[in-house]
């Protein structure tokens, strides 16, 4: 299976050994965002993936386009438009300390400023079978919208799947509010086949209710259920974290139109979390177009999330080997 995304190529900028801005006068430079993220993992695992986007015609943008070639995504749907690259600074938190995350250009970059008139929907979409929109392009500007809009309505005329990530982000949508959101994606969702998302995003933004009269174990089944038959959709997935002590677990779960299932949960050790869920997507993608069973899909796909959050920044640079040695041999820290 071909698989695309359409998303927004961002500049990190991480200070080094967990230090803070006020404390370094140097930085680390990585380019990435969801569909970097979550196509170079694909790569890495042996599909054949490209990236829809625009970027600065200068060093940055050529800069990146290179990374994007370096991690195995093809690059020919990768435009010219707009001056400025989105970039983010991500300071390393460290024990009680949280990683904090600051934006700058989002909504100015080349992607922001870029328009359904600033690509070639039909020739992209005549090389590809599945499309991932990254939810954060309802959020960014109108223009990011109506792109993201037309690029689903026209991929489900094709009949291309469409994978959609909720990613909702309060703090980009300060000047909208959740009920001028909530419009924006129940007019993506009846795109959709595949849908990455959580409770929260069920409840909170879509305004979806919980059947209190049920078990507590039966509620959020039974509000997937009713989401999927509302929007007629295939396949619904996301992760739920855990805490026991000082210990954290990562649970990953599917939902079909006829059934559910659960990972086992596995234990966090948390080097860079930034980018982990990205590592689970992307199992889920390929476990998905290769045709495995849900279980197989969400185990692998939990397993990847799980050593995603070990690599040092966002992309998930795993093998399908390393995480099948995962999977069957957790207890090996040493391979020779």
């Amino acid at each position: 299976m071909r698989i695309a995304a359409f998303g927004e190529i961002m500049m990190r900028l991480t200070p080094p050994e967990y230090l803070m801005l006020e404390q370094t006068k140097e930085l680390r430079l990585d380019f990435t965002g969801t569909g970097v993220n979550i196509l170079s993992n694909l790569a890495h695992f042996g599909c054949q993936t490209s990236l829809l986007t625009n970027l600065p015609d200068n060093r940055l943008g050529e800069a990146a386009k290179a990374r994007v070639r370096q991690l195995g995504i093809q690059d020919h749907w990768i435009g010219v438009y707009g001056d400025h690259i989105g970039s983010y600074f991500a300071e390393m938190g460290f024990g009680p300390r949280p990683t904090q995350v600051t934006y700058q250009n989002r909504r100015n970059s080349s992607f922001g400023v870029s328009g359904a008139s600033n690509y070639e929907f039909d020739a992209f979409l005549a090389e590809v079978d599945l499309v991932h929109i990254c939810g954060i392009a309802l959020s960014l500007t109108e223009k990011t919208r109506e792109a993201a809009f037309m690029l689903a309505e026209k991929a489900h005329a094709l009949g291309k799947k469409v994978c959609f990530d909720f990613n909702f982000r309060p703090s980009l949508n300060e000047a909208h509010g959740v009920l001028f959101m909530k419009e924006q994606y129940e007019k993506m969702l009846p795109y959709c086949d595949v849908v990455f998302g959580s409770q929260r995003d069920l409840t909170d933004l879509l305004g979806m209710e919980l059947a209190k009269t049920l078990d507590a174990s039966k509620q959020f089944e039974v509000l997937v259920q009713q989401f999927m038959t509302d929007y007629q959709i295939e396949y619904f997935a996301g992760t739920i974290r855990q805490g026991e002590g000082d210990k954290h677990y990562l649970t990953g779960f599917l939902f079909d139109s006829e059934k559910q299932v659960k990972a086992a949960p596995r234990e966090i050790v948390r080097l860079d979390r930034i980018g982990a869920g990205d590592g689970y997507a992307a199992g889920i993608l390929l476990g998905i177009s290769e045709g495995w069973s849900l279980l197989e899909i969400v185990e692998f796909a939990t397993a990847n999330g799980v050593l995603a959050h070990t690599i040092q920044g966002d992309v998930p640079l795993t093998t399908r080997k390393q995480v099948k040695h995962l999977m069957e041999q957790p207890t090996v820290d040493l391979i020779r």
